[in-house]
């Protein structure tokens, strides 16, 4: 009887994780890249980089929020997060601490790839080298992006960007596509595949959290 009623508890347990979501437990800063005095990158049609992280960024932490898990938006407008006519410096330390002062579990960076080229296309998420749980999240959330969009693959890389490398907690920053290319300018700016990302991100970053 005892055995029957453990497996009793511990199936119910795994059907209350199933149905909660595995981040319920977690807080995540969601960090949409530039914004107000900061385009960022801008494309052969003028949609800017800001625009097109800030829409996904919107987007990811509507899902998050829906799954149970606490989300903090370093900017939750077309605004700098330190404030008008800060340096380079003391805007991405701003949002570094945002995710500090949150004691968040982990701080994903969204924004647009860009290059000179306008044929370079594809997808690619960077991550501290030194932080494995960094390289797991990134792996996990690329992997799901390219599943999702279909897009060239271009892997997981280290970098020392200081967003990523000034995190107290694991870190990511994802490069969703180019802006600069004609074909991935039209994909940043449409709401159907904004919403496809920003879900595939939310995927790996449950997959992350359950592994």
């Amino acid at each position: 009887m005892l055995k029957k009623i453990t497996l009793i508890l511990t199936l119910l347990c795994m059907l209350v994780l199933t149905a909660t979501g595995a981040n319920r437990r977690f807080t995540l800063v969601i960090d949409p890249g530039h914004g107000g005095s900061d385009s960022g990158a801008v494309g052969p049609n003028g949609y800017t980089e800001k625009e097109g992280a800030f829409a996904i960024s919107q987007k990811e932490a509507s899902i998050l929020n829906q799954s149970g898990a606490k989300v903090v938006m370093t900017r939750d407008s077309d605004v700098d997060v330190y404030g008008p006519n800060a340096s380079a410096r003391n805007e991405l330390q701003a949002r570094v601490d945002v995710g500090n002062n949150a004691n968040s579990d982990i701080f994903v960076s969204i924004h647009c790839n860009a290059f000179v080229n306008p044929a370079a296309n594809g997808t690619q998420t960077f991550y501290y080298g030194s932080s494995y749980q960094g390289q797991r999240l990134a792996q996990s959330i690329q992997e799901k992006m390219i599943e999702a969009n279909g897009l060239r693959d271009r892997g997981i890389s280290t970098c020392n960007f200081y967003v990523v490398k000034h995190s107290y907690m694991p870190a990511v920053l994802i490069e969703t596509a180019f802006i600069t290319n004609y074909d991935e300018e039209a994909l940043l700016s449409d709401d159907e595949w904004q919403t496809t990302m920003a879900k595939a991100i939310a995927e790996g970053i449950n997959e992350y959290f359950s592994n």
